[in-house]
């Protein structure tokens, strides 16, 4: 089967950081492995072709043409719409690189994302089928993120809407995902396939980590944003670290904005400054960086108001770490609560500091079998066992198209 992805992000961009680069990294490896032809159709800072690991990456710089004639109208746009312009350009531009490569490849089957509505031209493809990931509902998560609902914003969702409503199959990792487009979108079924995953073997480079190494710590790491819960965590802590002059904090990844408008970082060590001799926050960085710090942890917390099974919560699994995790939305699809991890009711500080003091506390025995769990619970994700319900998810679509 010939395959393209269409992507805002992949693993091969240098300022890449989102779970959807970190999927498609695995997801499309593994299809090239089991015999599958597959190419990447990417947003990038420069227009080249490469392979990666038995994929073909076609990187696209979002130019209207090589003249950059329409490009020049780009200071013209109005601030508040400068973002959804952007977005309809890269869509319009992977869009064409795709049926220049499809004249020849012909391909057998398109899967676009939903983020940043890349697949808005694949609406009107009818010659193969177009499949289109649900990463999100998009208007509930920038709520969740507290991003406000400006002009600009809202102009994206409705690219979105268009983007998603135009394409004739959708699925999605989870069921809460799915639950929401079908009711956002008005949509009868989406179709739920679990995210493929496998434990990468990145080479390790523990230079950064060796740099903190000593008294057992938590770990927070992905996107510091509200939708994470970042702030929840950041109000629950102090209590925790009263009770246990032992620990230390992690947390790791890209900033977002806090409830009072300040960037995550700053409103943590706010909260956090009685304790900021204990308290280490940095900036996102590349598997081989961050492994350490994971395999390390003692437990690792996920208080996500809301989210989509996060590559964070896969990875730290498959490492076989003891995680506190929030429940309403998708974890409990891989987490058992007090069998494979701690599950907490979301939005609750107290809640989750009483979480973080139980997983803590376990005993040695209690914290193996814990650790053991979770890694028998993230196997059935295995792609020797996922990927084949992906094929033979697209050879249904192909096969209904005939």
């Amino acid at each position: 089967m010939r395959i393209a992805f269409i992507t805002p992000e992949f693993v091969t961009e240098p300022s890449y950081s989102g779970g959807l680069a970190n999927y498609l990294g695995r997801v499309t490896v593994a299809l090239a492995e089991q015999g599958h032809e597959v190419h990447v159709f990417t947003r990038s800072t420069e227009n080249a072709q490469l392979e990666f690991q038995g994929v073909t990456v076609h990187r696209i710089v979002p130019l209207w043409d090589r003249r950059m004639i329409l490009d020049h109208i780009d200071p013209l746009i109005p601030k508040v719409l400068y973002n959804p312009y952007q977005d309809f350009k890269a869509a319009w531009c992977l869009w064409r690189r795709w049926l220049h490569i499809h004249q020849t490849a012909q391909f057998d089957i398109v899967q676009a994302a939903n983020v940043m509505s890349v697949g808005l031209f694949f609406r009107w493809e009818r010659r193969i089928p177009v499949v289109t990931r649900m990463s999100s509902y998009r208007p509930f998560w920038d709520a969740a993120a507290g991003i406000s609902p400006t002009a600009g914003v809202k102009f994206r969702w409705l690219m979105e809407r268009l983007a998603v409503t135009g394409t004739r199959h959708l699925y999605a990792p989870t069921h809460f995902v799915a639950g929401q487009v079908q009711k956002g979108y008005s949509i009868p079924e989406v179709k739920v396939i679990e995210t493929p995953f496998f434990l990468e073997q990145p080479t390790s480079d523990t230079s950064i980590f060796e740099q903190y190494a000593g008294q057992p710590y938590l770990l927070f790491f992905g996107r510091m944003t509200q939708m994470k819960g970042v702030h929840i965590l950041a109000e629950a802590l102090p209590e925790v670290l009263k009770q246990f002059d032992e620990m230390r904090v992690f947390l790791i990844g890209g900033g977002g904005h806090s409830p009072d408008g300040k960037p995550m970082a700053d409103y943590v060590r706010d909260k956090l400054k009685e304790f900021g001799d204990r308290t280490t926050i940095l900036n996102s960085m590349r598997h081989d960086k961050l492994y350490p710090f994971i395999q390390n942890a003692k437990v690792v917390v996920l208080p996500s108001l809301i989210d989509n099974l996060p590559n964070t919560c896969l990875e730290a699994m498959g490492l076989g770490k003891v995680i506190v995790a929030t429940t309403g939305s998708c974890f409990e699809q891989v987490i058992e609560n007090h069998v494979s991890g701690i599950l907490v009711r979301p939005g609750d500080a107290a809640a989750l500091a009483d979480g973080i003091c139980r997983a803590w506390q376990l005993e040695e025995q209690a914290h193996t079998e814990m650790q053991e769990q979770a890694q028998q619970s993230i196997a059935k994700l295995h792609p020797t066992r996922s990927i084949p319900q992906l094929v033979e998810y697209y050879q249904s679509v192909i096969d209904s198209e005939k």
